[in-house]
């Protein structure tokens, strides 16, 4: 009897899923009613199928989720647009500012190497931190799962 249950257990699977053929679902329906033992799993069978399903609806959020939602792309854009503006400005003001630092002759060599080993100095620290927050974050596990 068991061999002949466990060749019902792919019928039950079947007809949880909706794939079967009238001919098959009565015979399933016949065999469940005989038997105790597969009645049992068959009801638990549908108990967890709609336990699962009802756990997996997604809820809809409300409106005014969607506006908070766009509220923050408008900010992270603007706010990314904005510091691209900013580095790009300062980089050019850098640059200008060097050329001028070298090629004009108001400032004597002495006041130049004065002015340029803090800046140096400034720019070392710079890429020293910035090689370690490069090299931080190749082996940071947790870096994809936070949000910034």
């Amino acid at each position: 009897m068991k061999e002949a249950c466990e060749s019902y257990h792919v019928l039950m699977s079947g007809s949880l899923d909706g794939e079967l053929s009238a001919d098959e679902l009565q015979r399933l329906n016949e065999h469940v009613q005989n038997c105790p033992a597969c009645q049992r799993e068959y009801e638990m069978l549908k108990r967890l199928v709609a336990g699962t399903a009802k756990a997996f609806i997604p809820e809809k959020p409300p409106p005014e989720a969607w506006d908070d939602f766009l509220d923050n792309v408008y900010n992270r854009l603007e706010r990314k647009t904005g510091w691209a503006v900013l580095i790009v400005g300062m980089v050019a003001l850098f640059i200008y500012g060097t050329i001028l630092y070298i090629v004009d002759p108001w400032l004597s060599t002495i006041t130049k190497i004065l002015i340029a080993v803090p800046a140096l100095g400034l720019a070392l620290l710079f890429l020293s931190v910035l090689r370690q927050r490069l090299r931080a974050a190749k082996t940071d596990r947790y870096s994809k799962e936070v949000h910034r």
